[in-house]
């Protein structure tokens, strides 16, 4: 009998649940402190919709099933973002600014090798309706406090602009096939096919050097604002500088000045970024934990012209780069175990209600074996403690199990005055 999994979907065991867990709970609760508030929504949108938030890239690799009441072709969940964006055009009222947060699964097709699932956990946020600068260093200062709270000390942010490569393509008169050979190559950091380039479209002087530069322009502050001073004077250049230099000062209002870095030659994977975008890592672990930026045309894709800034965390590449750093040692202690040994049961029954009342999470035994048996079972899926009624014929006493052999002998009356007095 055939129980495999497809090559693109995995399980996750009960302790790699509660870690899961355990990021979201404490990431939700960063996003409720700054007023982020819960938005659900659903795993399908139609294609149509739902495909005009997204790239051709990540259109086509979505998933497709129709819907059998209509017969429309409809997409499995392929981006967040877009999905706000189209929920957010559908309301009549829009009282701005809006903070939304969301957790869930995208659904993207991978070739099905090594890690690459199709389904990849999210949780993020979106500021809807400011236009400033203010509003992106808010996000990434919503991210880096998540970090902090989940022990992360040793992560970077990387910025980028947009702006950069807008005003290059207006520069140069690129077209759109031009624009996307250009990026491909800033992308891969193919410095000599920038060279080519360069040399094919007849770019000379100070562009030139810039856009063979783009791949290695990589650093702190100090470099933001030589390239400002360089090129500040060229259409649409100046601005795009600015906006780092101007968004690095309020991030040091927030503290994080040490935690910011520049890396331009790192455009993100979708389009619609118009502004701000960025990326987030830890030291040793490859991959980006998170990444977000700023997308003011998306909302108009489907109704109305309002500027958007977000970031989402991708929770594996999070709880993954975790463990690397061996800081995610949370446990999924539960707190009581109760073996009853008497016939009716009635003493574990009542316990077990009082505790949980209690705010205590309890467990009972509920197949016939040795109660040695029961508690080598109950300490070995990370209980503290076992309770076990009925070792003695009196019934009033109860034993009290810290580990297999120690224990601690007290009357049921007096365990329960003091859980009811706690």
């Amino acid at each position: 009998m055939k129980i495999d999994l497809p090559a693109g979907v995995r399980t996750f065991n009960r302790s790699e649940s509660f870690q899961i867990n355990h990021i979201l709970n404490t990431v939700n609760g960063v996003f409720q402190k700054w007023a982020y508030e819960e938005i659900k929504l659903p795993y399908f949108e139609y294609l149509e919709v739902h495909g005009r938030g997204l790239d051709e890239e990540i259109k086509g690799r979505s998933f497709k099933l129709v819907d059998r009441s209509s017969g429309e072709i409809l997409s499995l969940r392929a981006d967040f973002t877009a999905q706000i964006c189209r929920y957010f055009a559908s309301l009549k009222f829009k009282n701005l600014p809006k903070r939304y947060y969301y957790t869930g699964v995208i659904f993207r097709y991978a070739p099905p090798k090594a890690d690459n699932l199709w389904e990849r956990l999210q949780t993020g946020i979106e500021l809807i309706g400011s236009s400033r600068l203010e509003a992106d260093a808010e996000v990434i200062a919503v991210a880096s406090q998540s970090l902090e709270e989940l022990g992360i000390k040793d992560y970077q942010i990387d910025i980028n602009n947009t702006k950069i490569f807008t005003a290059l393509k207006n520069l140069l008169g690129l077209d759109e096939g031009e624009y996307n050979r250009f990026m491909g190559f800033v992308k891969n950091r193919e410095i000599y096919s920038l060279r080519d380039f360069v040399k094919e479209k007849g770019i000379k002087g100070k562009t030139a050097q810039l856009i063979t530069q783009i791949p290695k322009l990589k650093g702190g502050i100090g470099l933001i604002e030589k390239l400002k001073r360089d090129y500040g004077s060229m259409e649409g250049l100046g601005e795009a500088f600015g906006e780092l230099v101007e968004i690095h000062r309020i991030l040091k209002e927030y503290g994080l000045a040490d935690r910011i870095s520049f890396d331009l030659g790192e455009p993100k994977e979708f389009s619609y970024y118009t502004g701000i975008m960025f990326e987030i890592f830890i030291k040793g672990f490859p991959k980006p934990l998170g990444q977000g930026g700023r997308y003011d045309n998306l909302i108009a894709r489907y109704n109305g012209d309002v500027p958007a800034t977000g970031f989402a965390f991708d929770v594996l590449n999070l709880w993954e780069g975790m463990k690397s750093l061996n800081i995610l040692q949370v446990k999924n202690y539960k707190d009581f175990f109760i073996i009853d040994l008497t016939q009716d049961k009635k003493t574990a029954y009542r316990l077990a209600k009082i505790l949980r009342e209690k705010g205590y999470s309890v467990g009972r035994d509920i197949i016939d074996r040795d109660y040695q048996d029961s508690i080598r079972f109950a300490f070995s899926n990370r209980y503290r403690k076992v309770i076990v009624i009925g070792l003695d014929r009196k019934g009033e006493d109860i034993y009290i199990y810290s580990t297999e052999k120690d224990y601690e002998k007290i009357n049921i009356n007096e365990f329960l005055e003091k859980i009811i007095a706690s």
